[in-house]
């Protein structure tokens, strides 16, 4: 498990002990002070149906810190995860689940937490430029994207009849054509600032990495230009040749690549 993993999860798990240390006077620690774990996992449940998400992270906060073995604990980390996602907390609901992963890897729903963890990415934009600007998978920062990947080929590999492999297959095949793509915007905006080393990168991952993307003839075109601009003439060609073998028919053939526009929420890239 990775240092920031770790620290994560260790960053919950003192949230939750904090809770157990809270003042006794706090009113769901008083409302649930008599309640059997069975009851006080029911009415998180109801809680968390009736999407009362804040008051439902507090309920399986305690049920976490009063009851913490057992069916209900186990069940109520991926429940109080998915609580924090509906809650705009998707910063708190991974590090659950990867706590849940790694305190029950044997349990029943471990592909619903793999799923859980990669839809979370999937979703999460970290940020309003998205919401406000219609960004698309491949026009975000790649880390989430990356993550969501991970989870979804962990589950489709280990759990190939799970009833959420055929979404996660469906979702893959997105995330590679994102990622691709994505790696197509940054390669243009490196040859925009003539940073073409950089670009030649960008593309090379394009074509080592996402072979089947549709972005491949593209990244071909921009290294032969880019060798070109750095007085490679041989790499240029060696791509060139790359280009007539794997894309016969392609327009670059008869036009050089010319840069297509860049959105403007895509300057950092």
């Amino acid at each position: 498990m990775s240092s920031s993993k770790k620290t994560a999860i260790f960053l919950v798990i003192i949230s939750l002990l904090l809770v157990a240390c809270s003042d006794s006077n706090d009113p769901i620690r008083e409302e649930t002070k008599n309640w059997s774990v069975q009851k006080l996992y029911n009415v998180s449940s109801n809680t968390l149906n009736n999407h009362n998400y804040s008051k439902a992270i507090k309920y399986y906060q305690v049920l976490e810190t009063t009851y913490p073995y057992g069916i209900y604990a186990q069940q109520g980390l991926l429940d109080l995860a998915y609580a924090y996602y509906e809650n705009d907390q998707a910063d708190m609901a991974i590090p659950v689940i990867d706590q849940f992963i790694s305190l029950y890897p044997t349990n029943s729903n471990i592909d619903y937490a793999l799923y859980l963890k990669g839809y979370i990415n999937y979703k999460n934009d970290n940020g309003l430029l998205s919401k406000y600007t219609g960004q698309d998978l491949s026009e975000r920062d790649p880390q989430n994207l990356i993550e969501a990947y991970k989870a979804f080929n962990e589950l489709v590999t280990k759990y190939p009849k799970s009833s959420y492999t055929p979404d996660a297959k469906d979702k893959i095949n997105r995330l590679i054509n994102a990622m691709a793509r994505g790696e197509i915007y940054r390669a243009r905006y490196y040859m925009t600032v003539k940073a073409y080393l950089a670009a030649i990168s960008r593309s090379q991952n394009v074509i080592t990495l996402y072979p089947n993307s549709p972005w491949v003839e593209e990244a071909i075109a921009i290294e032969i230009l880019a060798y070109k601009k750095l007085g490679k003439m041989d790499l240029s060609q060696l791509m060139y040749n790359t280009m007539v073998l794997n894309f016969p028919h392609s327009e670059y053939l008869k036009h050089q690549w010319v840069n297509q526009d860049i959105p403007w929420y895509a300057f950092w890239r």
